[in-house]
């Protein structure tokens, strides 16, 4: 980066993380151009980014300003090569997956770890009723940079908590100089992005009464007098406001930053929204010559509403809404409440209005359920740190950091006792207490010496980090009044229940870092960490994390003088680095008792076998890549090689029963894994002109997984095989495969001559399962002599059925700048990879529920076969639809798409206006999210899916916004 000195004398230099430096200039340097040297944050330390040698990814605070979301996280999607952000619920609060550089454990957590100010923080949920995201208390607009480690050498310098990979994040501190005051905000409104094509009243009587009407019964669909939208009843379009008072400065030697925001976002679904308020104050001091002492301190109070979004609970938002009767109405004015409800016996269900039977599985009006029913998480978040750091000696500095991260999260549920989850327990309420305290010391010494061509820096540090995690609550069922429905008090209920517990361990740690830099050529880092964590046994409980990278910069070298009139910049690197994955549960190997019945008595049973050789999972990484610049810098380039071998994961080995193990198993390092790939990063430069600008960026990341031990080689199921488990038998692990692969039954098609559903054997013959009830069972097809059905025919075996991992993802990015407009705009992609849409399946279930229209294309008659893909329509055929085969790919499909992201078009009034009021800068803007996608998914959008299983997730939101930047 380049800035242009006019008759000014302080000119900035670069950013460490913790203040501003500048440099005195002389006046001659008026018509002269002076590099300033780029600085990324590594950990425990900053470094300049030419001589950086490892892997590290920068997003900085411009590249996300003014996008319209409530989390960082969800900023990234599409920002840096390898790093994978995926967003796979439209309910506000819900927090989306991040994966660097692949999946890396079966069982364990793959969240990378997120450092703030130093600080390592608390990620995931935080406790409550309502999903409640650790990193939405973070406030996007405190945040001045992200650097991303994503390889061996640069994620080794936190040991063994690295092996997901490191994102650093540094909130923005004051600047010398005048006090600046901004002020941002937005509106907009959010709508869902695609909803799903359901049968109208017209249609559903036909299809309805043409299940029964096949399979010989009566018709069970009576009355065209309504034809309600249950989806578009629980779905709105939903307004979402943001804003952000900011104010720096400094005085003298300090540097002060403060901000307050507020955000309110309500959902797409009714009931669902958040709202936050967030406070940040920073301050850095050089208290003389030879102290520096500065805080950073962030305080967030989010209260979180949510809805019951179970995939398959009968008051889910969206596994309810789409299947209920289109011809019965959601209101009645004789009904109970004003709702369309009927009381049958001692249950309550959805009015079935002129039918002869109600919904399918009593399904609850679930409008009602949603306005009365409560899922709410109030969360009190604390950050802060302070650091004093003393000049030993011109090259030799002592800091002393202490940061607290502390988060309370209150919960309740509330379940009316009149209709849905709450009828059979005659109401419930519940109250919740969450309380996580993380406490972290850091000492560290660092030493920075040139002579001559060397260069030299060590950094050593010595860590201490405690954490407690407490829980309780209380509540009870038999509600005496539905008027407590918003706390817990003592006399207003029939049966109690309570429960809780506490969790505690510490880490203490030490580490060595050394950069060496040879003119600015050859430069080396080596790494070495050693961990101490209390939830291991004492056998396993110390581990060491060595990493190191060499880089060449070639382009410093003479023999390359002629060549830098077109490669400016040519910087080889490599790098090795071994990390752990310590997220592995709390104490995983004691053995543990928890309580039990037996009979009416209370008791205690054997809950945990424990194993004392049990260990952190283990991650060797290895990196190649090349830095590159061409054009006087208008075209760079990073291309990186990595490899992550991944051994010693933690699987379930399997027991004798007779041994009294709980669930038959105990937790082992055994697996083994593999992520390799390419990452390509191209930005480039065409015009930089004082009213015209252009820049172009993209990337791309190809990623391949694979499986290469499991216990005795034998495979894995993810998940239990019963109906109330989303996985079932959808997902395999099996050697010499990726993770997560589906696995089912495979389908051909549907037989034209009687529409009988077609499989695959493994041997490659045809078989078709006869939906005759005089005849069912699996039966010979022979596709030259499809109407016979006379041979008995085997069952079709399961097999892998697709990769549920991407193959491939990136991104690509344009902004524009013309006089006072600008445009930006961030297309993703993504593909390689197949999705299980359960959804799609029970949306043709052929029990007494609404449909979607895919169900119109069934076969009717060997005259009039329909689509070729849905067979003929008969009541009661439904675990696998129109067969038992639970899994088959007949409803799995490409992930594959091309998604707008963001779309912004924003304007700058002119300065010579501004001036005359005081203003330095004002931009209003518009802005889209997720703005339409290409894909040839069917389901409400691709990302959806978790573990390649797509089913009745809440839809994703479109968002349109208007947004306005002052600065003062």
């Amino acid at each position: 980066m380049n800035v242009r000195l006019c008759m000014i004398t302080t000119a900035v230099l670069f950013f460490t993380g913790h203040a501003v430096h500048a440099q005195k200039v002389s006046k001659d340097t008026a018509t002269k151009e002076k590099k300033i040297e780029e600085v990324v944050m590594v950990g425990y330390g900053t470094q300049k980014k030419s001589e950086v040698t490892a892997a590290v990814s920068q997003v900085k605070a411009e590249d996300m300003a003014g996008l319209v979301t409530a989390s960082f996280e969800s900023q990234l999607a599409g920002r840096a090569a390898g790093v994978s952000v995926t967003t796979n619920s439209g309910m506000v609060g819900q927090a989306p997956a991040i994966n660097i550089r692949g999946i890396n454990s079966l069982n364990s957590g793959t969240y990378p770890l997120i450092v703030v100010d130093g600080m390592p923080i608390f990620t995931g949920d935080t406790g409550g009723y309502a999903p409640s995201n650790a990193l939405g208390d973070i406030n996007p607009a405190d945040i001045e940079s992200i650097e991303i480690l994503k390889d061996g050498a640069a994620a080794a310098i936190y040991g063994s908590r690295a092996a997901n990979g490191v994102m650093i994040i540094t909130t923005k501190k004051g600047k010398k100089g005048r006090f600046q005051l901004d002020y941002n905000t937005y509106t907009g409104v959010a709508q869902v992005a695609k909803q799903f094509d359901l049968l109208q009243t017209p249609e559903f009587l036909t299809i309805s009464n043409e299940k029964r009407t096949n399979a010989g019964r009566a018709p069970w669909a009576f009355g065209s007098q309504y034809n309600t939208d249950w989806q578009k009843a629980v779905l709105r379009s939903a307004t979402q406001t943001d804003h952000n008072i900011s104010l720096q400065g400094g005085l003298g030697k300090g540097s002060y930053f403060g901000s307050v925001g507020y955000t309110k976002q309500d959902g797409i679904v009714l009931s669902n929204g958040m709202e936050r308020f967030t406070a940040r104050f920073n301050v850095n001091q050089e208290v003389t010559d030879w102290l520096k002492m500065g805080a950073n301190l962030g305080v967030t109070r989010t209260e979180y509403n949510a809805l019951n979004s179970g995939v398959n609970s009968l008051s889910g938002a969206m596994a309810n809404s789409l299947r209920q009767l289109p011809n019965t109405p959601i209101y009645r004015g004789d009904g109970p409440f004003g709702y369309n409800i009927d009381i049958v016996g001692s249950n309550t269900i959805t009015g079935k209005a002129g039918n002869s039977q109600y919904v399918a599985n009593n399904l609850p009006n679930i409008v009602y359920i949603m306005n009365t029913n409560k899922l709410q998480s109030r969360v009190l978040r604390v950050l802060g740190d302070v650091y004093g750091e003393v000049k030993i000696l011109p090259s030799l500095t002592y800091k002393l950091q202490m940061s607290i991260d502390r988060s309370q999260n209150e919960g309740l549920l509330y379940w009316n006792a009149f209709h849905g989850d709450g009828r059979g327990s005659n109401g419930r309420i519940q109250n919740s207490n969450t309380t996580l305290e993380r406490y972290n010391i850091q000492n560290i010494l660092n030493f920075n010496k040139s002579f001559g061509n060397h260069k030299i820096g060590v950094t050593l540090v010595n860590e201490y980090q405690k954490e407690n995690q407490n829980t309780f609550f209380g509540g009870g069922t038999d509600l005496g009044d539905s008027y407590f429905n918003s706390n817990v008090i003592t006399g207003t209920y029939g049966t109690p229940v309570s429960g809780g517990g506490r969790t505690e361990f510490a880490l203490i740690s030490y580490l060595a870092r050394f950069n060496y830099d040879f003119g600015k050529r050859y430069f080396f880092q080596g790494v070495i960490r050693r961990d101490e964590l209390s939830s291991l046994p004492r056998e396993g409980r110390v581990g060491y994390f060595p990493g190191g990278s060499l880089g060449w910069n070639v382009s410093n070298e003479n023999f390359f003088e002629k060549a830098k009139s077109v490669v400016n910049e040519l910087k080889l690197r490599a790098s090795y680095g071994r990390v752990g994955n310590s997220n592995i549960g709390n104490y995983p190997y004691m053995s543990l008792y928890g309580p039990a019945r037996y009979g009416d008595m209370n008791g205690l049973a054997y809950a945990q076998m424990g194993i004392n050789s049990l260990r952190w999972e283990r991650s060797e990484k290895f990196d190649y890549g090349a830095d590159m610049s061409f054009f006087k810098n208008k075209l760079k380039v990073t291309v990186d090689y990595f490899v992550n071998n991944i051994d010693e994961m933690i699987q379930q080995v399997p027991v004798d029963p007779s041994l009294g193990v709980p669930d038959n198993q105990y937790s082992s390092n055994i697996g083994v894994a593999k992520n390799k790939g390419w990452e390509f990063t191209v930005n480039y430069t065409p015009i930089k002109k004082a009213n015209f600008e252009v820049n172009i960026g993209a990337n791309l990341s190809l990623i391949n997984n694979t499986i290469a031990q499991l216990y005795r080689g034998a495979d894995i199921f993810p998940g239990n095989a019963d109906w109330n488990n989303v996985d079932r038998f959808y997902r395999i692990h099996r050697e010499g495969y990726s993770m997560n692969q589906l696995y089912g039954v495979k389908y051909w098609g549907v037989n034209p001559a009687n529409g009988n559903p077609v499989y695959y054997r493994l041997d490659g013959s045809l078989v078709q399962f006869n939906l005759n009830s005089a005849n069912r069972g699996y039966y010979v097809f022979n596709p030259d002599n499809p109407g016979n059905v006379s041979q008995a025919g085997g069952t079709p075996e399961n097999q892998v059925l697709g990769n549920t991992i991407p193959k491939y993802f990136g991104a690509f990015n344009l902004s524009v700048r013309y006089h006072n407009f600008d445009l930006g705009t961030l297309v993703r992609f993504s593909g390689g990879n197949y999705i299980m849409n359960i959804t799609r399946r029970d949306l043709l279930s052929q029990n007494f529920v609404n449909n979607s229209t895919e169900i119109i294309g069934r076969w009717q008659s060997p005259d009039n076969p329909g689509d070729g893909w849905t067979p003929r329509l008969n009541a009661g055929d439904d675990p696998g639809v129109n067969g038992p085969a639970v899994s088959n790919s007949r409803f799995i499909e490409k992930g594959d798409f091309i998604k707008f992201d963001n779309l912004t078009l924003g304007y700058s009034l002119e300065r010579e206006f501004l001036n005359k009021i005081n203003i330095q800068k004002m931009r209003l803007y518009i802005q889209a999210q997720n703005a339409f996608i290409i894909t040839k998914y069917s389901g409400s959008d691709p990302e959806m899916q978790v573990n390649g299983l797509d089913y009745n997730g809440i839809p994703r939101q479109r968002v349109f916004s208007i947004g306005l930047n002052v600065t003062l």
